[in-house]
Protein backbone atom coordinates (compact mmCIF):
# COMPACT_ATOMS: atom_id res chain seq x y z
CA UNK A 1 0.00 0.00 0.00
CA UNK A 2 1.52 3.68 -0.72
CA UNK A 3 0.96 6.38 1.80
CA UNK A 4 -0.78 8.46 -1.09
CA UNK A 5 -3.79 5.85 -1.06
CA UNK A 6 -4.75 7.32 2.63
CA UNK A 7 -6.56 10.34 2.15
CA UNK A 8 -4.79 13.57 4.09
CA UNK A 9 -3.44 13.01 7.05
CA UNK A 10 0.46 14.42 5.94
CA UNK A 11 1.52 14.80 9.49
CA UNK A 12 1.22 11.47 10.41
CA UNK A 13 3.05 10.52 7.04
CA UNK A 14 5.81 12.79 7.45
CA UNK A 15 6.47 11.47 10.93
CA UNK A 16 6.88 7.68 9.27
CA UNK A 17 8.75 8.67 6.46
CA UNK A 18 11.09 10.62 8.89
CA UNK A 19 11.43 7.78 11.10
CA UNK A 20 12.62 5.70 8.18
CA UNK A 21 14.83 8.10 6.38
CA UNK A 22 16.27 9.43 9.57
CA UNK A 23 17.26 6.07 10.65
CA UNK A 24 15.46 6.39 14.29
CA UNK A 25 13.03 3.14 14.00
CA UNK A 26 11.23 1.86 17.33
CA UNK A 27 11.68 -1.96 17.42
CA UNK A 28 8.14 -2.21 18.64
CA UNK A 29 5.03 0.68 18.15
CA UNK A 30 1.59 0.99 18.90
CA UNK A 31 -0.41 2.59 15.99
CA UNK A 32 -3.52 3.56 17.88
CA UNK A 33 -7.18 5.23 16.94
CA UNK A 34 -10.64 4.95 17.16
CA UNK A 35 -12.19 2.45 14.41
CA UNK A 36 -11.89 3.63 10.50
CA UNK A 37 -8.90 5.79 11.32
CA UNK A 38 -6.53 4.01 9.23
CA UNK A 39 -3.90 2.73 11.27
CA UNK A 40 -3.90 -0.74 9.90
CA UNK A 41 -3.56 1.54 6.20
CA UNK A 42 -0.68 3.21 7.88
CA UNK A 43 0.82 0.03 9.24
CA UNK A 44 0.62 -1.40 5.96
CA UNK A 45 2.16 2.00 3.91
CA UNK A 46 5.12 1.88 6.57
CA UNK A 47 5.94 -1.53 6.32
CA UNK A 48 6.08 -1.34 2.38
CA UNK A 49 7.94 2.01 2.59
CA UNK A 50 10.51 0.45 5.20
CA UNK A 51 11.30 -2.28 2.69
CA UNK A 52 10.95 -0.86 -0.72
CA UNK A 53 14.21 -1.07 -2.11
CA UNK A 54 14.07 2.49 -4.12
CA UNK A 55 11.98 4.30 -1.88
CA UNK A 56 12.00 7.95 -3.32
CA UNK A 57 11.29 10.83 -0.28
CA UNK A 58 7.36 10.57 0.22
CA UNK A 59 6.59 6.67 -0.81
CA UNK A 60 7.54 3.88 -1.45
CA UNK A 61 8.10 3.39 -5.67
CA UNK A 62 5.48 0.00 -5.50
CA UNK A 63 7.80 -1.42 -8.52
CA UNK A 64 10.47 -2.98 -7.37
CA UNK A 65 10.75 -7.06 -5.75
CA UNK A 66 9.93 -5.59 -2.39
CA UNK A 67 6.61 -3.10 -3.49
CA UNK A 68 5.28 -5.92 -6.07
CA UNK A 69 5.16 -8.42 -2.72
CA UNK A 70 4.23 -5.89 0.03
CA UNK A 71 1.23 -4.25 -2.14
CA UNK A 72 -0.29 -7.83 -2.47
CA UNK A 73 0.78 -9.00 1.21
CA UNK A 74 2.68 -11.85 0.49
CA UNK A 75 6.43 -10.69 1.43
CA UNK A 76 8.21 -13.48 3.25
CA UNK A 77 8.93 -11.06 6.16
CA UNK A 78 6.20 -9.49 6.80
CA UNK A 79 4.11 -11.48 8.95
CA UNK A 80 0.39 -10.81 9.99
CA UNK A 81 -1.61 -11.86 13.63
CA UNK A 82 -4.95 -10.88 14.00
CA UNK A 83 -8.32 -12.02 15.59
CA UNK A 84 -9.22 -15.60 14.22
CA UNK A 85 -12.34 -17.45 15.00
CA UNK A 86 -12.76 -21.65 15.46
CA UNK A 87 -13.11 -23.26 12.08
CA UNK A 88 -14.10 -26.75 10.74
CA UNK A 89 -12.21 -29.40 12.03
CA UNK A 90 -9.78 -28.03 14.59
CA UNK A 91 -9.99 -27.20 18.28
CA UNK A 92 -10.46 -23.58 19.21
CA UNK A 93 -6.88 -23.97 20.62
CA UNK A 94 -5.62 -24.77 17.71
CA UNK A 95 -6.52 -22.08 15.05
CA UNK A 96 -4.45 -19.26 14.33
CA UNK A 97 -3.68 -16.65 11.55
CA UNK A 98 -2.15 -19.14 9.27
CA UNK A 99 -5.32 -20.49 8.75
CA UNK A 100 -7.19 -17.88 7.61
CA UNK A 101 -4.81 -16.14 5.69
CA UNK A 102 -5.93 -15.98 1.96
CA UNK A 103 -9.45 -13.95 3.68
CA UNK A 104 -7.07 -11.80 5.67
CA UNK A 105 -4.99 -10.77 2.06
CA UNK A 106 -8.83 -10.63 0.23
CA UNK A 107 -9.89 -8.19 2.89
CA UNK A 108 -7.28 -5.87 3.07
CA UNK A 109 -6.77 -5.36 -0.06
CA UNK A 110 -10.10 -4.59 -0.99
CA UNK A 111 -10.57 -2.53 2.60
CA UNK A 112 -7.81 -1.26 4.54
CA UNK A 113 -9.71 0.66 7.02
CA UNK A 114 -12.08 -2.61 7.55
CA UNK A 115 -13.14 -3.50 11.19
CA UNK A 116 -13.91 -6.48 13.59
CA UNK A 117 -17.38 -6.75 12.37
CA UNK A 118 -16.54 -6.17 8.35
CA UNK A 119 -13.61 -8.83 9.39
CA UNK A 120 -16.25 -11.50 10.67
CA UNK A 121 -18.86 -10.94 8.43
CA UNK A 122 -15.56 -11.84 5.42
CA UNK A 123 -15.75 -15.09 7.13
CA UNK A 124 -19.56 -15.73 7.49
CA UNK A 125 -19.48 -15.94 10.80
CA UNK A 126 -22.50 -15.17 13.32
CA UNK A 127 -21.23 -14.40 17.10
CA UNK A 128 -18.19 -15.66 16.50
CA UNK A 129 -15.87 -15.08 19.44
CA UNK A 130 -12.60 -14.03 18.12
CA UNK A 131 -9.24 -13.93 19.84
CA UNK A 132 -5.39 -14.53 19.68
CA UNK A 133 -4.50 -17.85 21.18
CA UNK A 134 -1.75 -18.97 22.99
CA UNK A 135 -0.34 -20.92 19.69
CA UNK A 136 -0.63 -17.96 17.71
CA UNK A 137 1.54 -16.18 20.48
CA UNK A 138 4.28 -19.30 20.25
CA UNK A 139 3.97 -18.99 16.22
CA UNK A 140 5.18 -15.69 16.38
CA UNK A 141 7.66 -16.15 18.56
CA UNK A 142 9.07 -18.82 16.20
CA UNK A 143 8.65 -16.76 13.08
CA UNK A 144 10.23 -13.47 14.39
CA UNK A 145 13.34 -16.23 15.97
CA UNK A 146 14.15 -16.92 12.14
CA UNK A 147 16.40 -14.69 9.96
CA UNK A 148 14.87 -12.84 7.64
CA UNK A 149 14.61 -14.25 3.76
CA UNK A 150 15.24 -10.90 1.45
CA UNK A 151 15.13 -8.04 3.53
CA UNK A 152 16.50 -6.29 6.30
CA UNK A 153 14.25 -6.36 8.52
CA UNK A 154 11.50 -8.32 9.38
CA UNK A 155 7.65 -7.17 10.27
CA UNK A 156 5.04 -8.11 12.38
CA UNK A 157 1.78 -6.44 12.42
CA UNK A 158 -0.87 -7.15 15.02
CA UNK A 159 -4.06 -6.42 14.04
CA UNK A 160 -6.50 -5.77 17.39
CA UNK A 161 -4.00 -7.03 20.27
CA UNK A 162 -6.77 -6.13 22.66
CA UNK A 163 -7.90 -9.80 21.78
CA UNK A 164 -4.63 -11.17 23.23
CA UNK A 165 -5.54 -10.53 26.93
CA UNK A 166 -3.55 -12.56 29.01
CA UNK A 167 -1.48 -14.36 26.54
CA UNK A 168 0.03 -11.37 25.48
CA UNK A 169 2.35 -11.68 27.93
CA UNK A 170 3.83 -14.36 26.26
CA UNK A 171 4.85 -11.94 24.22
CA UNK A 172 6.58 -9.25 26.50
CA UNK A 173 10.45 -10.22 25.83
CA UNK A 174 10.15 -10.57 22.37
CA UNK A 175 8.49 -7.15 22.72
CA UNK A 176 10.93 -5.62 24.65
CA UNK A 177 14.24 -6.62 23.62
CA UNK A 178 13.29 -8.27 20.14
CA UNK A 179 15.41 -10.32 17.77
CA UNK A 180 17.95 -8.16 15.30
CA UNK A 181 16.43 -6.19 12.71
CA UNK A 182 12.47 -6.87 14.27
CA UNK A 183 9.90 -4.01 13.52
CA UNK A 184 6.62 -5.04 15.54
CA UNK A 185 3.38 -2.89 15.00
CA UNK A 186 0.28 -2.96 17.39
CA UNK A 187 -2.85 -1.75 15.32
CA UNK A 188 -5.33 -0.93 17.76
CA UNK A 189 -8.41 0.47 18.44
CA UNK A 190 -8.87 0.48 22.09
CA UNK A 191 -6.04 1.34 24.28
CA UNK A 192 -7.56 0.31 27.61
CA UNK A 193 -7.79 -2.85 26.58
CA UNK A 194 -4.56 -3.42 26.03
CA UNK A 195 -2.46 -5.38 28.10
CA UNK A 196 -0.16 -2.33 30.69
CA UNK A 197 2.94 -4.67 30.48
CA UNK A 198 2.62 -4.37 26.72
CA UNK A 199 1.45 -0.82 26.39
CA UNK A 200 4.86 -0.05 28.74
CA UNK A 201 6.84 -1.42 25.69
CA UNK A 202 5.89 0.37 23.03
CA UNK A 203 5.62 3.93 21.54
CA UNK A 204 2.68 4.88 20.82
CA UNK A 205 1.61 6.76 17.62
CA UNK A 206 -1.84 8.25 17.71
CA UNK A 207 -3.76 8.65 14.52
CA UNK A 208 -6.90 10.94 14.40
CA UNK A 209 -10.30 10.53 12.71
CA UNK A 210 -10.40 11.69 9.02
CA UNK A 211 -11.64 14.79 8.25
CA UNK A 212 -15.42 15.60 6.63
CA UNK A 213 -12.97 16.81 3.94
CA UNK A 214 -10.97 14.22 3.77
CA UNK A 215 -13.80 11.74 3.74
CA UNK A 216 -15.88 13.20 1.37
CA UNK A 217 -12.66 13.40 -1.24
CA UNK A 218 -12.20 9.82 -0.93
CA UNK A 219 -15.96 9.10 -1.69
CA UNK A 220 -15.83 11.43 -4.98
CA UNK A 221 -12.17 10.16 -6.25
CA UNK A 222 -12.10 6.36 -5.31
CA UNK A 223 -15.83 5.42 -4.55
CA UNK A 224 -17.39 7.77 -7.51
CA UNK A 225 -20.47 8.56 -5.29
CA UNK A 226 -22.83 10.84 -6.19
CA UNK A 227 -22.59 14.27 -4.91
CA UNK A 228 -26.46 14.31 -3.80
CA UNK A 229 -25.23 11.37 -1.19
CA UNK A 230 -21.77 12.63 0.03
CA UNK A 231 -22.87 14.87 2.87
CA UNK A 232 -25.40 12.48 4.72
CA UNK A 233 -22.40 9.69 4.29
CA UNK A 234 -19.78 11.79 5.53
CA UNK A 235 -21.78 12.94 8.02
CA UNK A 236 -23.27 9.68 9.45
CA UNK A 237 -19.14 8.29 8.81
CA UNK A 238 -18.22 11.06 11.77
CA UNK A 239 -14.48 10.40 10.70
CA UNK A 240 -14.87 6.45 9.84
CA UNK A 241 -13.57 5.89 6.34
CA UNK A 242 -14.26 2.30 7.11
CA UNK A 243 -18.53 3.54 7.84
CA UNK A 244 -18.45 5.59 5.11
CA UNK A 245 -16.89 2.80 2.58
CA UNK A 246 -20.07 0.69 3.89
CA UNK A 247 -22.25 3.27 3.66
CA UNK A 248 -21.57 3.68 -0.07
CA UNK A 249 -21.92 0.37 -0.89
CA UNK A 250 -25.12 0.14 0.35
CA UNK A 251 -28.00 -0.30 -2.44
CA UNK A 252 -30.00 2.17 0.12
CA UNK A 253 -27.12 4.40 1.88
CA UNK A 254 -30.25 7.20 2.46
CA UNK A 255 -31.59 6.16 5.53
CA UNK A 256 -33.18 9.91 6.50
CA UNK A 257 -36.80 8.96 5.21
CA UNK A 258 -36.74 5.65 6.31
CA UNK A 259 -35.47 7.38 9.84
CA UNK A 260 -38.63 10.21 9.19
CA UNK A 261 -41.07 7.14 8.32
CA UNK A 262 -40.44 4.93 11.47
CA UNK A 263 -40.90 7.86 13.92
CA UNK A 264 -43.79 8.69 12.65
CA UNK A 265 -45.52 5.37 12.09
CA UNK A 266 -44.09 4.89 15.66
CA UNK A 267 -46.08 7.96 17.31
CA UNK A 268 -48.82 6.94 15.02
CA UNK A 269 -48.88 3.72 16.32
CA UNK A 270 -51.44 2.06 13.89
CA UNK A 271 -51.10 -1.78 13.97
CA UNK A 272 -50.93 -2.60 10.14
CA UNK A 273 -48.99 0.34 9.45
CA UNK A 274 -46.45 -0.99 12.17
CA UNK A 275 -46.77 -4.53 10.76
CA UNK A 276 -46.04 -3.13 7.47
CA UNK A 277 -43.27 -1.45 8.16
CA UNK A 278 -41.42 -4.18 10.29
CA UNK A 279 -41.74 -6.66 7.89
CA UNK A 280 -40.42 -4.31 5.72
CA UNK A 281 -37.29 -3.49 7.61
CA UNK A 282 -36.72 -7.29 8.83
CA UNK A 283 -36.19 -8.22 5.07
CA UNK A 284 -33.10 -5.38 4.68
CA UNK A 285 -30.28 -8.00 6.02
CA UNK A 286 -28.32 -7.13 9.11
CA UNK A 287 -25.71 -4.81 7.90
CA UNK A 288 -28.30 -2.18 6.04
CA UNK A 289 -30.44 -2.13 9.31
CA UNK A 290 -26.78 -1.79 11.29
CA UNK A 291 -26.03 1.01 9.09
CA UNK A 292 -29.87 2.25 9.41
CA UNK A 293 -29.47 2.54 13.09
CA UNK A 294 -25.98 3.75 13.27
CA UNK A 295 -27.75 6.61 10.92
CA UNK A 296 -30.35 7.14 13.66
CA UNK A 297 -28.10 7.78 16.06
CA UNK A 298 -25.91 10.21 14.10
CA UNK A 299 -29.03 12.42 13.60
CA UNK A 300 -30.33 12.19 17.14
CA UNK A 301 -27.02 12.82 18.64
CA UNK A 302 -26.85 16.22 16.41
CA UNK A 303 -30.41 16.97 17.19
CA UNK A 304 -29.65 16.13 20.93
CA UNK A 305 -26.49 18.76 20.62
CA UNK A 306 -28.67 21.40 19.35
CA UNK A 307 -30.87 21.47 21.81
CA UNK A 308 -28.52 21.15 24.51
CA UNK A 309 -26.63 24.39 22.98
CA UNK A 310 -29.07 26.34 21.01
CA UNK A 311 -27.04 26.20 17.88
CA UNK A 312 -27.62 24.56 14.56
CA UNK A 313 -23.92 24.56 13.13
CA UNK A 314 -24.93 20.42 13.14
CA UNK A 315 -23.74 17.77 11.06
CA UNK A 316 -27.00 17.36 9.61
CA UNK A 317 -28.23 18.19 5.95
CA UNK A 318 -30.71 21.23 5.48
CA UNK A 319 -33.66 19.23 5.10
CA UNK A 320 -32.75 17.66 8.19
CA UNK A 321 -32.38 20.55 9.93
CA UNK A 322 -35.68 21.29 8.36
CA UNK A 323 -37.32 17.96 10.33
CA UNK A 324 -35.39 18.73 13.45
CA UNK A 325 -36.65 21.89 13.94
CA UNK A 326 -40.49 20.97 13.64
CA UNK A 327 -39.55 17.40 16.16
CA UNK A 328 -38.70 20.28 18.57
CA UNK A 329 -42.71 20.74 19.83
CA UNK A 330 -42.15 16.64 20.25
CA UNK A 331 -39.20 15.88 21.69
CA UNK A 332 -37.17 17.41 24.69
CA UNK A 333 -34.00 16.26 25.44
CA UNK A 334 -34.67 13.64 28.01
CA UNK A 335 -36.69 12.06 25.72
CA UNK A 336 -33.70 11.93 22.82
CA UNK A 337 -31.33 10.97 25.18
CA UNK A 338 -34.11 7.86 26.18
CA UNK A 339 -34.35 7.13 22.35
CA UNK A 340 -30.62 7.26 21.79
CA UNK A 341 -30.31 4.36 24.43
CA UNK A 342 -32.93 2.25 22.57
CA UNK A 343 -31.16 2.69 18.90
CA UNK A 344 -27.72 2.09 20.97
CA UNK A 345 -29.47 -0.99 22.45
CA UNK A 346 -30.76 -2.48 18.76
CA UNK A 347 -27.56 -1.74 16.95
CA UNK A 348 -26.30 -4.32 19.52
CA UNK A 349 -29.05 -6.42 19.04
CA UNK A 350 -28.60 -6.53 15.61
CA UNK A 351 -24.76 -7.56 15.96
CA UNK A 352 -26.13 -10.61 18.43
CA UNK A 353 -28.31 -11.69 14.87
CA UNK A 354 -31.51 -11.45 16.96
CA UNK A 355 -34.44 -12.04 15.22
CA UNK A 356 -35.36 -8.60 13.45
CA UNK A 357 -39.40 -8.71 13.11
CA UNK A 358 -39.19 -8.81 17.42
CA UNK A 359 -36.81 -6.53 17.84
CA UNK A 360 -38.13 -3.58 15.69
CA UNK A 361 -41.76 -3.97 16.70
CA UNK A 362 -40.74 -3.95 20.40
CA UNK A 363 -38.19 -0.87 19.80
CA UNK A 364 -41.05 0.67 17.75
CA UNK A 365 -43.22 0.54 20.52
CA UNK A 366 -40.37 1.84 22.97
CA UNK A 367 -40.52 4.48 21.16
CA UNK A 368 -43.84 5.70 20.67
CA UNK A 369 -43.91 5.65 24.14
CA UNK A 370 -41.37 7.91 24.40
CA UNK A 371 -42.53 10.50 22.05
CA UNK A 372 -46.27 10.08 23.11
CA UNK A 373 -45.26 10.76 26.80
CA UNK A 374 -46.29 14.67 27.35
CA UNK A 375 -49.34 17.09 26.54
CA UNK A 376 -48.68 17.64 23.07
CA UNK A 377 -51.39 18.47 20.16
CA UNK A 378 -52.07 15.44 19.11
CA UNK A 379 -52.09 16.12 15.34
CA UNK A 380 -48.51 17.15 15.17
CA UNK A 381 -46.75 14.83 13.03
CA UNK A 382 -43.21 14.83 11.75
CA UNK A 383 -43.35 15.86 8.16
Amino acid sequence: MFFKDIPGKSAEKKYLIATVQEDRLAHAQLFLGRSGTGQLAFALAFTSYLLCKNRSDDDSCGTCSACLKTHKHIHPDVHFSYPVVKMDGKQRKDVTSNDFLPQWRKSISSNPYLDMNTWLDSLSVDNGQANINVKECVEIVKKLGLKTFEAEHKVLIMWMPEYLRNEGNRLLKLIEEPTDNTIIILVAEKQEEILNTILSRVQLLKISPFSDEEISNYLTTELNVAASEIDQITGLASGDLNAAIHLANQDNANYSDALFQWLRIAYKMEPVELGQWVIEVSRWGRENQKNFLEYGLHFFREYLFSLITGKDNIRLSPDEKETASKMTKLLDVSKTENIISVLNDCIGAVERNANPKILFLADSLTIGRIMRNANIDKNIYLV
